[in-house]
């Protein structure tokens, strides 16, 4: 029987990704803004209410969820000087989202036994050109998922983080920029990651089949790191 798996962020770029690669082996369904057949819509999922009727909504058409991966979350340069607005969106749109969901599967599904997979980034753990409201975001979200990942151990639910560098994929961030000015960017990439490369789609998309296959089975709590090296 094939696993159901359910990624909640669908409509974002690497969600969108990730959903379209994974259903060519596994049952995918997704949550996003917009309709999409086989998904299902949260206006907001940074509202709890809103997440967890749509939660219960998935359970009955799902009774059961080998895996959840959650791509919710982006960084925005606001050039506005309202600092609270800056830091109150981007902790809702970086942490309340995945705090709701998992939450609201905890409740949902009382606790049933799955593997959560959280995408963050590498902004959480080192001080990078990241606005700096997206990186405390990240950073709160990294410890958040650490506790979380013990408390929810007796349920035998697993939940590790994925944290990549640069990513680039078509009609995102680093692509415009590159487009825009592919030299500036290859320069940053050289000065700034040892591997000389960007994260790829495809790369993040392996890491989540090993957590989400057997091999996958004895992590938990676990930040995997995909940069180049641009921390160290």
């Amino acid at each position: 029987m094939k696993k159901k798996i359910l990624i909640v962020g669908s409509s974002g770029n690497l969600g969108n990704h990730i959903a379209d690669k994974l259903k060519k082996r596994y049952v995918v369904t997704g949550i996003q803004r917009n309709k999409k057949k086989n998904f299902f819509i949260c206006k907001d999922l940074a509202n709890f209410n809103l997440n967890l009727e749509t939660f219960k909504m998935i359970k009955k058409k799902y009774p059961n969820l080998d895996s959840i991966i959650i791509c919710s979350g982006k960084s925005k340069k606001d050039t506005t000087n309202n600092i609270e607005k800056k830091f109150i969106e981007s902790l809702k749109s970086n942490l309340l989202t995945v705090i709701n969901s998992i939450e609201s599967y905890q409740k949902a599904f009382k606790n049933k036994s799955t593997k959560i997979i959280v995408i963050s980034s590498i902004a959480g753990i080192k001080a990078l050109d990241a606005p700096t409201e997206y990186s405390v975001s990240k950073s709160a979200l990294n410890h958040y998922c650490v506790i979380k990942a013990k408390e929810l151990a007796k349920y035998k639910i697993k939940l590790n983080v994925i944290s990549p560098g640069n990513i680039i994929n078509k009609n995102n961030n680093w692509y415009l920029k590159k487009r825009s000015n592919s030299k500036k960017v290859k320069n940053y990439i050289k000065k700034n990651v040892p591997l000389n490369s960007f994260c790829k789609p495809s790369q993040i998309l392996s890491l989540c089949e090993l957590l989400i296959s057997n091999d996958g089975d004895f992590f938990t709590g676990s930040n995997l790191i995909m940069d180049g090296g641009q921390i160290l």
